[in-house]
C-alpha cells in the first residue's frame, strides 16, 4: 500500500502558495492566444521549484517534463489556462481586474491544480516511478483551439496516457467522476449569413423579410433537433445564440447574421443533423426568395475516457486515497472540451471535481462562477496520488 504521509504533509505545506497563485491568475484572467503573463506566472513558479527545461513550442503556454527514467513512456497531465470574455460578477477581494474578462469556467483552478502536483512531485522523487509531463495549454476555448496546435508541436511524442480535469458546478464538493466511454459532447459552430432584398417595414411583401426567415431556422431548426429538459434525454442539442441585423426599426435588412452551435455525443449523427439543416434551409430559401450561406467550424470531437484506465484510477482511489471521496460513474455532460485530441491518440481519463457549495452555486460561463478553496485542495490531492501509485 502507497505511504501517504510525506504527500500529506507536503500538499499541507503547499496549500497557502496554492491558494495564493489561483487567486492571482482569477484577479488577472487573459483571454486566448493571449495568455503572455499567465505563462510567465506559471514558468516563474516551476522555475523556482527547480524544473529547467521548459519548453514553449507555442507563443503562450509550455511544457515541462518530470522525468524518472528517460526509457520509460510519459503520463501527460494537462491544464488549460486561458480565461472567457465574460465580466466578473463576483464580490470577492480575487474578482477580476481585467473589464470583461473572467475565469469563468475554472482554468485557473485546472492550472493551479496541475502547478501543485508538479511542485509536489519535486519533494518526493523517490517515491515516482513514472515519467510526467505537464502541458499547460492555451486556448482551449475558441475554435479552432489549442489542443490540435500542442498535438502538432511534439507534445504527445513518448506519451502512453493523458490525464485532465475539470470542476463540476453541477456536484457537491467531495465527489469526483469517473465516467468510462464518450463523457460530452463535439461542438459545431454554425454562422449563417442570410441575404434578400430589404425595403420598407411597412411593406414586408415586397421584401425577403430576413427575420421572418431567421425565426423560422431557430423554430423549425429546434424542431429537428430535440431539446429534452435534462441533457442526458438527448445526443443532439441545437442552440442559436447570437442574430444581428441591426439596419433601423423602420427598415426589413437585406443582410442577417445568424451564429450557433450544434452539439453531438455520438460522432455518427453528425452528418444527418447537419444534413437536416442544409434541406431546411434550401426549402427556406426557394419560400422566400433569399440566399442561406452556413460555414461549419467543427469544433473538438467528443472526450472518450478509456474504460481500463478509469478502472485502474478508481481502483487506486479506494485502495490508498487519504480523503474519502464519493465517485460518480455515469456522469456526463453536453460541454465540449478540446483535452479529447490527446484522447483521441492514447488512453486517457478526464476527471471532473465536485465545487458545489451553498455559497457557490453558479454554473461555468457565468460571471458570479467561482470554486472554493477545498475543491481545488482535493483535485491536486487526487491527481499527486494517482501519479505516486503509477507503476
Amino acid at each position: 500500500m502507497l505511504n501517504t504521509t510525506n504527500a500529506q504533509r507536503i500538499m499541507n505545506d503547499l496549500a497557502p502558495m496554492l491558494k495564493a497563485f489561483r487567486e492571482d491568475l482569477h484577479r488577472y484572467p487573459e483571454l486566448s492566444w493571449k495568455e503572455f503573463n499567465t505563462t510567465e506566472k506559471i514558468h516563474d513558479a516551476l522555475s523556482k521549484a527547480g524544473y529547467s527545461d521548459l519548453k514553449r513550442p507555442l507563443e503562450t503556454g509550455l511544457i515541462v517534463d518530470y522525468v524518472v527514467d528517460p526509457e520509460k513512456p510519459y503520463v501527460l497531465m494537462r491544464a488549460d489556462i486561458d480565461a472567457l470574455p465574460i465580466q466578473d460578477l463576483k464580490k470577492v477581494d480575487y474578482a477580476s481586474q481585467n473589464v470583461g474578462v473572467c475565469h469563468a469556467c475554472a482554468h485557473d483552478v485546472h492550472t493551479t491544480v496541475m502547478l501543485g502536483v508538479a511542485l509536489a512531485v519535486q519533494q518526493l522523487q523517490p517515491q515516482l516511478k513514472t515519467n510526467l509531463r505537464f502541458v499547460f495549454q492555451p486556448a482551449e476555448e475558441p475554435i479552432p483551439s489549442g489542443a490540435p496546435e500542442m498535438v502538432k508541436a511534439g507534445v504527445m511524442e513518448g506519451v502512453s496516457h493523458a490525464l485532465g480535469l475539470h470542476m463540476e458546478p453541477s456536484l457537491p464538493v467531495g465527489q469526483v467522476t469517473l465516467a468510462p466511454g464518450f463523457i460530452n459532447m463535439q461542438s459545431i459552430r454554425l454562422d449563417l449569413t442570410l441575404e434578400g432584398n430589404g425595403g420598407h417595414s411597412a411593406r414586408p411583401h415586397e421584401t425577403a423579410d430576413l427575420l421572418w426567415v431567421a425565426s423560422r431556422i431557430i423554430q423549425d431548426g429546434y424542431g429537428m433537433m430535440y431539446r429534452g429538459l435534462n441533457h442526458l434525454d438527448t445526443t443532439v442539442i441545437l442552440t442559436f445564440t447570437e442574430i444581428n441585423a441591426a439596419q433601423g426599426y423602420n427598415v426589413i435588412p437585406n443582410e442577417l447574421t445568424l451564429t450557433g452551435t450544434l452539439r453531438l455525443a455520438d460522432p455518427q449523427k453528425k452528418e444527418v443533423a447537419i444534413e437536416r439543416l442544409k434541406n431546411l434551409f434550401s426549402s427556406l430559401e426557394e419560400e422566400n426568395n433569399c440566399r442561406i450561406h452556413c460555414k461549419i467550424k467543427e469544433g473538438s470531437p467528443a472526450i472518450y475516457n478509456d474504460p481500463d484506465l478509469v478502472r485502474i484510477l478508481d481502483d487506486r482511489l479506494q485502495e490508498s486515497f487519504w480523503h474519502k471521496m464519493d465517485v460518480i460513474k455515469e456522469h456526463r455532460t453536453p460541454g465540449g472540451d478540446d483535452f479529447s485530441h490527446y484522447s483521441k491518440r492514447v488512453p486517457s481519463a478526464m476527471i471532473k471535481f465536485g465545487s458545489r457549495t451553498e455559497t457557490m452555486t453558479a454554473s461555468v460561463h457565468e460571471g458570479l462562477f467561482d470554486v472554493p478553496s477545498e475543491a481545488i485542495q482535493l483535485a491536486t490531492e487526487f491527481f499527486l496520488h494517482q501519479v505516486l501509485a503509477w507503476e
